[in-house]
């Protein structure tokens, strides 16, 4: 029935129709095939560009890993290595006691505090309730407990003084961290 009634067409009505079938050929096409392509291929796009940028960040980082290793480095070898309390005071009071004598400062009375135990780190502290220099050896004291390997830091300080004017007693707090003593430390990754 329907080649019959295109059979009755002349050359112009087919070639409209051809037209017509041919028009809505490609709108099906291109609402079925052709946008769901374009609209895949523009997030596709999006995808490149973000993974792009994140490369080139990726890379940045790649590039400053020589100049990490060597900070990581520096600070583990600041931190000192981990070890257990008991030796980790011993081995700050020896430090502390050579420095007061490097810098002849008499220390008269030292009491350690007990290890403050963080996620990363152990913080030892040295209570030194007496101590009695003149002011330069106060001064060199100082200077050599922040100059020294490790993580020293006072805390606390009072000086005052004594009776003579010609030298003053005090005391303080110094403070050491080092990497937590039951972790091993990281390794900087290698390249």
């Amino acid at each position: 029935m329907l080649a019959e009634r295109l059979s009755r067409l002349d050359g112009r009505e087919k070639f409209g129709l051809l037209v017509v079938v041919l028009a809505i050929v490609l709108l099906i096409l291109d609402w079925a095939v052709i946008r769901p392509i374009n609209t895949r291929c523009r997030a596709l796009d999006v995808d490149i560009e973000r993974e792009s940028k994140a490369l080139a960040y990726q890379e940045s980082v790649l590039q400053a890993g020589p100049q990490v290793d060597r900070q990581f480095t520096d600070i583990r070898e600041r931190l000192g290595t981990a070890m257990p309390p008991a030796e980790a005071l011993e081995v700050m009071k020896g430090e502390i006691d050579r420095l007061a004598q490097e810098s002849e400062v008499a220390l008269i009375a030292t009491k350690h505090r007990d290890p403050r135990h963080a996620e990363f780190y152990d913080e030892y502290a040295l209570d030194i309730g007496d101590f009695e220099t003149d002011e330069e050896g106060v001064a060199r004291f100082l200077h050599a407990i922040m100059t020294a390997p490790g993580t020293f830091r006072v805390t606390r300080l009072k000086i005052a003084p004594d009776n003579t004017g010609k030298r003053v007693k005090g005391s303080m707090t110094v403070t050491k961290v080092t990497a937590a003593a039951d972790e091993t430390p990281p390794q900087p990754p290698q390249s």
